[in-house]
């Protein structure tokens, strides 16, 4: 299940009506936008739209802006559908008027808001800025982050088992209340120690991405009710570092920003691996996350996503949503990731005509073959061509890389040309002979630059037409290619196939061992 359809009206920054398209398929979203854009606007509009499957909102925040015949018309509506290929789809809506999502079944959402999958720079921040000694993330765990995680000893979600916890806390100390609290604190305790074994283990799978010299260990031992006092202890779940095999004292003051940010969007996306993930709609919501970190560090964050939460199996593949400000960054991942899975959208602040108060734009990126038609249709010819020429030299690229196909040594990169990408193909590919005969002839008319000064002959408009279908044809070909796995790519994942057996392996033992002590 992937969202399709974002809609947005009058709320917060989104003054009037506002659609983003995912698609059919429901891709990933990049979403650039200058500050004050409406980014934050939409990260918060997807968090309350969410949370509002679970509880009423004191408060849907409108645009300030609207004329009065307008309040109380705030909206968030998302359009769901099961696959490209369905015939179906189900619109969830949550409105300033009824403050909650109001549907017949409304299970897809709640489940979905329990993976918590939404973060910001704020976030980050919690996880080392204020702490003064040592850095104890058990109220950022157990409050924000894991409520919903499922306590293996007794299949209950651990938020409900703290939320137990201080209900008997509140009560008259009777004998009855007294043991309750004691059962209740240990339950808690073994379950969430299992859950932050699991947080430990991802987090420094992935701070590996980031910087191999950073082990984290998260030290919890367990809650307790003292008797004495009437007081629960034991709500710490202390973060140690080291460094290059050092321990780090008081490693939020040594190490620098860039680390600091890795250790945290780490120990997040840890964190949420740990959550219900058999719901069949996760959504990972990441805004601005990148202002602590640098060129390097970034890339390192796209490998984490590409291998652990979009190129996964089903049941742990997450729909990501990002936002930047930084253009150079939405390229970068536009490069990344291409344009097969991923929706690029950029989002632009305008004053309203005859107002002082500017309102959000929203544009659609297109792909080079949808502006090459829109060229067509306005008789650009010219236009239409490169950025025809432009899509197949995208794509024989991606054809080469997925195939292994080996390209013609050139000592300079820059001088390996789409000609010799396509030699490569048509004698190395088993591509459809027909595809590779109709590119061969447009390569010759359309798609040489130096034909382009005959643009006004009659027939040039139809050879347009039809090299654009040919290109079409060769992106659906390419759509379907299965990247050829390397040697070192079995490899990789042979070794984290047995660290995930070790790992398991671990947990049972514990288990073992812990029944083994109760009988």
């Amino acid at each position: 299940m992937r969202i399709t359809d974002i809609r947005i009206k009058n709320y917060r920054a989104f003054y009037g009506e506002h659609h983003i398209s995912l698609d059919k398929d429901g891709k990933n979203l990049m979403l650039y936008g200058e500050n004050g854009s409406g980014k934050s606007s939409l990260f918060t509009a997807l968090k309350d739209f969410f949370l509002s499957s679970t509880q009423k909102l004191n408060i849907v925040e409108e645009n300030i802006f609207i004329p009065d015949s307008q309040k109380g018309t705030a909206s968030i509506k998302l359009t769901l559908r099961e696959s490209a290929e369905s015939s179906s789809s189900t619109d969830f809506e949550l409105t300033a008027a009824n403050k909650e999502i109001i549907s017949t079944d409304k299970s897809l959402i709640i489940n979905a808001n329990k993976v918590k999958g939404f973060f910001d720079y704020r976030s980050l921040l919690e996880t080392h800025l204020n702490h003064t000694d040592s850095v104890n993330i058990f109220k950022i765990l157990n409050e924000n982050i894991l409520p919903h995680a499922i306590n293996r000893f007794n299949n209950n979600e651990i938020g409900n088992d703290w939320r137990a916890v201080n209900h008997f806390l509140r009560l008259r100390k009777g004998w009855r209340v007294v043991e309750n609290l004691h059962n209740s604190t240990d339950t808690f305790s073994k379950g969430f120690k299992l859950l932050i074994q699991d947080i430990e283990s991802n987090t420094n799978n992935y701070l590996q991405y980031f910087d191999k010299g950073i082990e984290v260990k998260i030290e919890y031992d367990a809650c307790y009710y003292e008797a004495t006092d009437g007081r629960v202890y034991g709500d710490e779940a202390i973060l140690k570092i080291k460094y290059r095999g050092k321990p780090i004292n008081k490693h939020q003051l040594f190490l620098n920003e860039a680390r600091l940010s890795a250790l945290a969007i780490s120990l997040y996306l840890a964190s949420i691996k740990v959550n219900p993930l058999s719901g069949t709609l996760k959504v990972l919501v990441l805004d601005d996350l990148l202002i602590g970190l640098d060129m390097s560090n970034r890339l390192s964050l796209l490998d984490i996503l590409k291998n652990h939460f979009v190129d996964t199996s089903v049941n742990d593949r997450f729909q990501i949503i990002m936002t930047t400000y930084d253009k150079v960054w939405y390229e970068l991942v536009r490069s990344y990731f291409g344009t097969e899975q991923w929706k690029f959208v950029e989002v632009y602040s305008k004053k309203l005509h005859g107002t002082d108060f500017e309102i959000p734009v929203i544009q659609q990126n297109l792909g080079y073959i949808d502006i090459a038609k829109r060229y067509l249709k306005d008789k650009d010819f010219k236009a239409s061509a490169v950025y025809i020429r432009t899509e197949f030299e995208r794509l024989v690229k991606i054809i080469c890389d997925k195939q292994r196909i080996a390209v013609p040594y050139k000592k300079s990169q820059k001088d390996v040309t789409s000609e010799d990408f396509w030699g490569a193909i048509e004698s190395q590919t088993n591509l459809d002979p027909t595809i590779i005969k109709e590119i061969t002839i447009h390569r010759g008319v359309v798609m040489n630059p130096f034909s382009h000064y005959d643009l006004e002959k009659p027939e040039f408009e139809k050879e347009l037409e039809q090299t654009i279908a040919s290109i079409e044809k060769l992106q659906s070909q390419v759509n379907s290619i299965k990247k050829i796995k390397t040697l070192a790519n079995l490899n990789d994942k042979i070794a984290k196939l047995e660290s995930d057996l070790v790992e398991k392996q671990k947990v049972i033992d514990t288990l073992n061992a812990q029944l083994k002590v109760r009988s």
